[in-house]
């Protein structure tokens, strides 16, 4: 009977620790995570004389993710952002032109390669992507032009599990997006259609947001 106490307690501890690991190893899982934060808009083209600046705001969308293994995941997203556009001394036939002049509203999609570290209930992770923007410009004198893009994104993350299947998660990203100034052509045109210099056809952001974490 004393050594049975003795084993019995040994099996226990095992089967406890066994159990914590299986806990801690997520792979073969899929995690669905809503978020929600800010979006911290860019230059949309720099003239070098003036340019036309998109301001920040809120962002929210979801992701689904999937744990190849401990180290290694796939993730898809979709992120929705609205903020304004502000010309700074963009010139037309009217003069200068500064302040607020429209908006700009985007729906990203895009595919990650998610890399993971740490272990337990504590991960961070590192990521890459790319995807379409589908950017939509409303301007108060012009109307509205909507067009899909080429974008991609650099993100650095943490998640916490509170339980193996519930949790909270921390993301920022910094996303490039080709703009639809026509590639190699040299010009750009204002909300008014006069048309300058450019120095680059691609427009940066940046996002931080926090949700929330389902994983089956």
């Amino acid at each position: 009977m004393r050594l049975r106490i003795p084993v019995l307690a040994g099996c226990f501890v095992l089967a406890t620790m066994a159990g914590t690991a299986t806990a801690q190893d997520r792979t073969g899982t899929f995690e669905i995570s809503p978020f929600a934060g800010g979006y911290f808009g860019g230059s949309l083209y720099d003239t070098g004389q003036g340019s036309l600046d998109v301001g920040s705001d809120w962002a929210y969308g979801a992701r689904l993710a999937y744990n190849v293994n401990r180290l290694f995941g796939v993730e898809f997203d979709w992120t929705h952002s609205k903020a304004d556009l502000n010309a700074n001394n963009v010139w037309s036939d009217q003069g200068p032109s500064n302040g607020k002049v429209g908006s700009l509203t985007q729906d990203v999609y895009e595919a990650n390669a998610i890399f993971n570290f740490g272990r337990g209930r504590a991960i961070g992770y590192f990521g890459i992507g790319a995807g379409v923007a589908v950017m939509k410009t409303d301007f108060m004198n012009a109307g509205s032009s909507s067009d899909s893009r080429f974008t991609g994104n650099m993100s650095l993350g943490f998640k916490g599990f509170v339980t193996p299947r519930f949790g909270f998660r921390i993301d920022g990203r910094w996303r490039y997006t080709d703009t639809p100034n026509t590639t190699n052509s040299g010009t750009t045109c204002d909300y008014y259609g006069y048309c300058y210099h450019y120095h680059t056809t691609w427009y940066y952001s940046g996002e931080v947001t926090g949700g929330l974490i389902f994983a089956f």
